[in-house]
């Protein structure tokens, strides 16, 4: 990917291609979204798929730029971007497994 300078030209940023998402066949987890719209969607992941994968389905799902989005747990409500590890951390470790996300748009954080 190139780094996130590059697409600064945009006022809104690229929206992500939806990462594939593993069969049912392999080790996986189920995580749901609530989308801006109030829909939801159900999504599958690989416990070492990073959250950075996990934004990008949510920048597929929302049709925003990763960089505009935030993504939280809503019991007790907790923005994915504050885990320890940040992007890095994987779906596993962010112990998102069976949590319904949160996505929010407008948010653009920019980073420290």
């Amino acid at each position: 990917a190139p780094p996130a300078e590059a697409s600064a030209e945009t006022e809104e940023g690229e929206v992500a291609a939806m990462p594939e998402e593993p069969g049912t066949d392999v080790e996986h987890v189920k995580v749901s979204f609530r989308l801006p719209s109030g829909q939801r969607s159900m999504r599958r992941f690989r416990p070492g798929d990073t959250l950075e994968v996990l934004f990008a389905v949510a920048s597929a799902l929302a049709g925003k730029c990763p960089d505009t989005l935030d993504v939280s747990t809503q019991m007790p409500k907790r923005s994915l971007r504050d885990v320890e590890g940040g992007l890095a951390a994987t779906v596993k470790d962010a112990k998102v497994a069976g949590n319904m996300l949160l996505i929010e748009t407008g948010k653009r954080r920019k980073e420290g």
